[in-house]
């Protein structure tokens, strides 16, 4: 099974007015072989309370598609309590599957009390957490502390960037890391060497990258196995998601 677990639903989004629809994404999958697709929005220009009104129409979007899209929230945690609830609600009420976690576009701290409640909350409801890692508010670091404090959380670290995040990966057995974003082979290799094909999973982030190019690269790491493609490709995020 092919799952791309990065891709972004809906917008447009209020920083480049990039915007995608669920019938694009699915246009696409099907003109590749891709399985499933995990999908959140984008840091949209009209979200609601904590992304209420944007968690909404991923909801939509998945009930248009519900064997090829698995949706994801995504929140504020600005909104401190009311996000908290928020995210119980896209999880109980709507269905959603995961939630996605942006701290430079929410311009949030790792180390916000409201953040690591809502890290709690995700091992409660038994679901993965995507973070955008590697720049100044989501270092690899942080994202680790949040990992050692809820070891029954599931985070994956996407864009493979920032220092350390090979040795944050390793570290904790709850996180994965996304490889989003990587082209660069010697890195993919050094990954795949570092902490297995059961540590790393395949995501787009489709529109901005093609899904195809991300796909394509994990043919390319030198003497890489079938059995650890089917796992970076697909199978880590199906048993992730009890698929």
């Amino acid at each position: 099974m092919i799952i791309d677990a990065h891709n972004h639903v809906g917008g447009p989004d209020k920083g480049d007015y990039a915007k995608q629809s669920a019938e694009e994404i699915v246009t696409v999958m099907d003109r590749l072989g891709i399985d499933k697709a995990v999908i959140f929005p984008f840091n949209e220009l009209e979200p609601g309370i904590s992304f209420s009104l944007a968690n909404d129409r991923t909801a939509q979007s998945v009930q248009k598609y519900p064997d090829r899209l698995i949706g994801f929230a995504r929140l504020d945690p600005n909104y401190k309590e009311r996000a908290v609830e928020e995210l119980e609600r896209s999880i109980k009420k709507l269905g959603l599957k995961g939630l996605k976690l942006h701290p430079t576009s929410q311009n949030f701290s790792l180390d916000d009390p409201y953040v690591l409640k809502i890290i709690e909350k995700t091992a409660e409801l038994k679901i993965p957490v995507v973070f955008d890692s590697g720049k100044t508010l989501s270092l690899p670091e942080y994202i680790g502390k949040l990992a050692e404090q809820v070891p029954d959380s599931t985070i994956i670290m996407a864009h493979m960037r920032g220092p350390n995040y090979l040795e944050v990966a390793k570290k904790f057995d709850n996180i994965f890391l996304g490889t989003t974003g990587m082209f660069a082979i010697d890195k993919l290799q050094k990954a795949l060497n570092t902490l297995g094909a059961e540590k790393l999973i395949v995501g787009s982030d489709s529109p901005y990258i093609k899904m195809e190019q991300e796909l394509k690269k994990i043919d390319l790491i030198p003497n890489i196995k079938e059995e650890e493609k089917g796992l970076i490709s697909g199978e880590n995020m199906r048993k992730i998601l009890k698929i």
